[in-house]
């Protein structure tokens, strides 16, 4: 016969448990509170930038409003004139710092001010084609998604860090053009260095061929998209911090219709991969450490093991389908994270980098003149631009 326990009586008071409850009550009101202030805070930044914003974008709806193009020709007209304007405003002060959010939100108000005038009308509808979701649901726009013409395509270069993604899109006058997402996922997330249509998929490649260098990229060839997962890795997202800083003004041309087009590639179904390889994330610093014990090939650093964990910690993260990789730009980045981050502590992780590496292309089966190339970057952290479009 089963036989109940008793409970256990607690051994604080019952004015003592009323205490901490309002303790904690109080910790979740003031937590609470410190929130709204934040989101109020941000909102009350965005509402400032989105007003500093607005006699640029008043010149800049005198001018579209002007323009005798209409359709793809508007909206590619639309993109070249948003670029070299945000790219001058991303150089001013903090103060007086426009984004590229700030900006086309504030153009979205003055072409919606303008009521029934119809030249601001057709912009404002080319507008809504090329802002993602977030921008649409903040500016109250409406616009249908542009039209997938058939299957996506990617292809990666040798070192298996640098992307090409391809989507093709009808056009309202016809013609299929073709999107190209040139993505570097050498830094600590995945950066769309470079965007834009183009007419084929061989001339799409070729452009991207010649942005990564015929050394990394050479005898590459499209194929269909194999990992969904990893896509959205790399794609690029509105974020609430927009820009980075840095960005070119051909960047800025595609910052809004990239991200927007991107959704639309991404809301297709899904293709999942089936054979998911175990990289050094999953197996974590002490399998390097082990594997460092028996390669031997140097006397044992002081705290190796603190100093594998700093290492694994620097290291990109971002898409985890591609930690293992070892790109020179990414060598190069690391090292520039690592003198900016640990200072004088720098040269002790940097002097253990090699065996990193060498242990990571091991496992990866990079080819020797590869990885001596990768290895040629330890340490070279001058002159790293994230944003710049680098041929390995």
């Amino acid at each position: 016969m089963p036989v109940s326990r008793k409970r256990k009586k607690s051994s604080k008071s019952t004015a003592a448990v009323r205490a901490e409850r309002r303790r904690a009550h109080t910790r979740q009101v003031r937590m609470a509170q410190s929130l709204r202030e934040v989101a109020a805070g941000y909102e009350q930044g965005w509402v400032m930038r989105t007003e500093l914003a607005r006699p640029h974008a008043a010149a800049l709806a005198a001018a579209l409003r002007t323009s005798s193009r209409a359709g793809t020709a508007l909206e590619d007209e639309l993109c070249a004139r948003l670029g070299p304007l945000l790219a001058g405003l991303g150089t001013r002060p903090v103060e007086e710092y426009v984004g590229p959010d700030h900006l086309v939100t504030a153009l979205a108000a003055v072409l919606t001010e303008a009521g029934d005038d119809e030249p601001a009308r057709r912009v404002l509808a080319t507008l809504a084609g090329i802002l993602p979701s977030p921008l649409l649901a903040r500016t109250g726009l409406e616009s249908p998604d542009p039209e997938v013409a058939g299957e996506i395509r990617w292809t990666d270069d040798r070192y298996g860090s640098r992307f090409a993604v391809l989507a093709p899109f009808v056009t309202p006058e016809g013609p299929v053009r073709w999107y190209l997402w040139d993505i570097d996922a050498c830094a600590f997330v995945p950066l769309t260095v470079h965007a834009g249509f183009y007419a084929s998929p061989e001339e799409a490649l070729a452009a991207w061929q010649v942005g990564v260098g015929a050394f990394a990229a050479g005898g590459t060839s499209w194929r269909r998209v194999d990992d969904s997962g990893l896509l959205t890795d790399l794609l690029p997202r509105s974020r609430e911090i927009s820009a980075l800083g840095g960005e070119s003004a051909e960047q800025f041309t595609e910052y809004h219709r990239c991200r927007r087009l991107a959704e639309v590639v991404l809301d297709l179904p899904p293709v999942l991969r089936l054979d998911v390889r175990e990289t050094a994330l999953d197996l974590g610093p002490d399998q390097f450490v082990g594997w460092w014990r028996q390669w031997g090939g140097a006397p044992e650093p002081a705290g190796l093991q603190g100093l594998a964990e700093e290492i694994f910690d620097s290291w990109p993260a971002a898409a985890p389908a591609l930690f293992d990789t070892c790109s020179p730009h990414r060598i190069a980045s690391v090292s520039h994270q690592i003198r900016d981050e640990y200072r004088e502590g720098a040269d002790e992780l940097l002097a253990l980098l090699p065996a990193w590496v060498t242990w990571l292309t091991e496992r990866t089966a990079l080819p020797p003149e590869l990885r001596e190339r990768a290895l040629a970057r330890i340490g070279d952290a001058d002159g790293v631009d994230l944003m710049r479009r680098v041929a390995e």
